[in-house]
């Protein structure tokens, strides 16, 4: 992707739409425009695939540009795929117009409508997937639906018990809570309480009596560590699913396409986003949806206390005026490798509130730094739990790094120049639970390498020259693994 494109990428969103209105326009020329032996309608329908195809041609190069840009993951992955099958179409359908302008034959005519009919569905397929990218899925069918939000049961709060006054001043342990006086529940209401009833039952935390702000504050930062993580690609500046959108105090209390808060501060079991969070995975609504990492029981939990307590949103003075010891990720070695590490461009970050593990991405070092940053993630040690490698041109000795990083679960190397012989490495990362090889030039022979990978979960291996055969026979050793391969 030639680099002056990349600005432009937002503007595919404004493009797309001179590709759909060439293809309706052709349909309508051929089907209603009579044909009485002038050169008009042929020069018409001549001139509007000329349109079709520049325009397709830009569209998708801007789609490209903008893919960076929007932040979109490996749910993007059909979409340009559908977008290239659709720029085939228009660019074969353009050649049989041709074909059939010259030869003017019955036979010819066929073809040429059939490619016609066929780069339509395409385009149809396409514009659907980049609408459920903007908007969610299903959103074409979704105000001929049952309002499911009406009928579905929300999850109640944990049952703290409280502890006796001789109890909470002895050294005695709590005794566990007796869950046999909770009242019988439907199989309906347990799998819209599944991600709660799989959470410890949580103890809250003590708050200093000299200020009442102080524990909100830290209660806040602990939400939005978790909606960075989790729901600002879709729901922050740049992209807005659902006209919802969670980093700023006055959207968040919005409601969006549903015209239902995101948030109703003091009452979780009437904010949409607590709802969709604990929707079963499979459901079009649920957040995120599921083909993203899930939102953890303990995180869904606070936000959940968050909401509960009032939803509290401090100003940019009380949360720079506010104590750092609320605060409890890390520690200062580690926050001085995160430091350091960030100097060369590299983007790295404690994985989740309370989580002290460092997930980072190396995608975005600065020119000329890689060497700077692989050496800085040496010391990052058990510590590193997700590292993003895509697009690079990794050094010979980097799949050998990669073996001092025993917690390593997510590694994303789409788009780099990993080979087959240095897949067989992976083997030795025994938490390794997500792989992206997307774009590789990985072929059989990796593909089969990863059976020896004990925890691998989910393998992606589109666009690479893994083959049918290769992917069946990695499936047989490996059963329980999930394969995303076109």
């Amino acid at each position: 992707m030639p680099e002056f494109l990349l600005p432009f990428g937002p503007f595919h969103m404004v493009l797309l739409h001179l590709p759909i209105g060439a293809l309706t326009a052709i349909w309508f020329v051929e089907l209603l425009l009579e044909d009485k032996g002038d050169k008009h309608k042929n020069q018409a329908i001549g001139l509007l695939h000329l349109l079709l195809l520049l325009s397709c041609a830009l569209t998708i190069a801007l789609g490209l540009a903008y893919e960076d840009f929007g932040q979109y993951g490996d749910e993007i992955e059909e979409h340009e795929l559908w977008g290239y099958i659709f720029g085939g179409g228009v660019f074969a359908t353009y050649i049989l117009y041709w074909i059939n302008r010259k030869a003017g034959k019955l036979g010819t005519k066929f073809v040429y409508m059939l490619g016609l009919l066929a780069t339509t569905i395409a385009m149809i397929i396409t514009g659907h997937q980049g609408g459920e990218l903007i908007h969610g899925k299903g959103f074409l069918f979704k105000p001929f639906q049952e309002d499911k939000r009406r009928v579905a049961t929300p999850a109640p709060a944990p049952i703290v018990r409280p502890v006796p006054t001789e109890r909470a001043n002895s050294d005695e342990p709590m005794p566990e809570p007796n869950m046999q006086s909770m009242e019988p529940m439907t199989g309906e209401m347990m799998d819209s309480m599944q991600p709660m009833m799989d959470a410890p039952l949580p103890t809250p935390a003590p708050e200093p009596a000299a200020s009442e702000a102080e524990p909100r504050i830290a209660r806040f930062e602990a939400t939005q560590a978790i909606f960075k993580r989790n729901c600002y690609k879709c729901h922050g500046a740049t992209k807005q699913k659902g006209d919802y959108r969670l980093d700023s105090k006055h959207s968040i209390n919005q409601g969006g396409k549903s015209k239902l808060a995101a948030i109703v501060p003091g009452k979780a079991e009437e904010s949409e986003l607590m709802y969709r969070m604990l929707l079963p995975r499979s459901d079009d609504d649920a957040m995120p949806p599921e083909e993203k990492d899930p939102v953890s029981a303990e995180d869904i939990d606070t936000v959940r206390q968050w909401i509960e307590s009032g939803a509290y949103w401090p100003d940019e003075k009380e949360r720079s005026t506010a104590p750092a010891e609320y605060v409890k990720v890390g520690d200062v070695t580690t926050d001085e490798l995160i430091a350091q590490i960030n100097t060369t461009g590299v983007k790295a970050e404690y994985n989740a509130w309370g989580d002290e593990s460092v997930r980072v991405d190396l995608g975005v070092v600065e020119p000329g730094q890689l060497d700077t940053a692989l050496k800085a993630l040496e010391a990052f040690g058990s510590k590193l739990s997700w590292l993003d490698a895509s697009h690079l041109e990794l050094p010979e000795g980097f799949f050998q790094l990669l073996q001092q990083f025993s917690n390593l679960q997510r590694l994303h190397l789409d788009g780099s120049n990993v080979t087959d012989a240095q897949l067989e490495q992976l083997s030795q990362l025994p938490k390794l639970a997500y792989l992206n090889l997307y774009n590789t030039q990985i072929s059989d022979q990796g593909a089969a390498a990863l059976k020896n990978c004990a925890n691998l979960q989910k393998v992606y291996l589109s666009a690479t020259k893994v083959t049918t055969k290769g992917i069946r026979a990695l499936k047989d050793s490996k059963p329980e693994l999930t394969l995303v391969h076109r």
